[in-house]
């Protein structure tokens, strides 16, 4: 298997172990670079790289590691959030009205990708919290975060109470705006501090 990161190539003889993998592309992440996504004989691999690695590294021929710098990579998460804050509020919505009208297993199915999702947004701000290259309207940013974290926390108490009409509050009340807030600041923060692949 080849393993290529960045301008640098391993040829491994027999089956590297996932850790060596890893510890090779951690040893290269040097201060201000990220990990991006893997390339695998052409397929791109955004999430669960482990998982991928432990399944597939036997038949991997070509394992190429993209490693993007600290402005490129803030700004391909951005550009993930504002895709991710797009589809799922039309999705909030209707749990909104699923919530009202009686859940069922099913809408329990999309709270908990819900739940997810709002954890991968708070997640997302305190990485950017970090990071050297905050966008101009960072500000805004760490009170919608902050919001966030609040209307989670008080979804989590309409559900210990087993509240139908209270999640239903919640998210509709509070976590809907908070997206929406979001989804504005992300496209101001794209458009001011990074770009968009589609505009070259």
């Amino acid at each position: 298997m080849k393993l290529q990161i960045g301008e640098q190539q391993i040829d491994y003889k027999k089956k590297p172990s996932v850790e060596d993998v890893i510890g090779r592309i951690n040893e290269e992440l040097t201060d201000g670079y990220y990990f991006s996504h893997f390339v695998a004989d052409g397929m791109e691999v955004y999430d669960e790289h482990e998982e991928f690695l432990e399944s597939r590294l036997g038949q991997i021929k070509v394992l190429e590691v993209v490693i993007k710098n600290e402005k490129q990579f803030m700004n391909d998460v951005l550009l993930s959030a504002e895709e991710y804050v797009r589809r799922a509020m039309p999705e909030i919505e209707v749990l909104v009205e699923e919530f009202q009208a009686g859940p069922t297993a099913d809408t329990w199915g999309n709270f908990e990708l819900l739940l997810g999702g709002a954890s991968w947004l708070i997640d997302m701000l305190e990485l950017m919290e970090k990071s050297n290259e905050r966008p101009s309207n960072w500000q805004q940013f760490e009170q919608q975060a902050t919001s966030m974290q609040l209307e989670v926390k008080n979804l989590h108490a309409a559900v210990d109470q087993n509240n139908h009409k209270q999640i239903a509050e919640v998210i509709q009340q509070g976590l809907l705006p908070v997206c929406k807030e979001l989804e504005v600041l992300i496209g101001q923060a794209i458009d001011v501090d990074g770009e968009r692949e589609n505009l070259h």
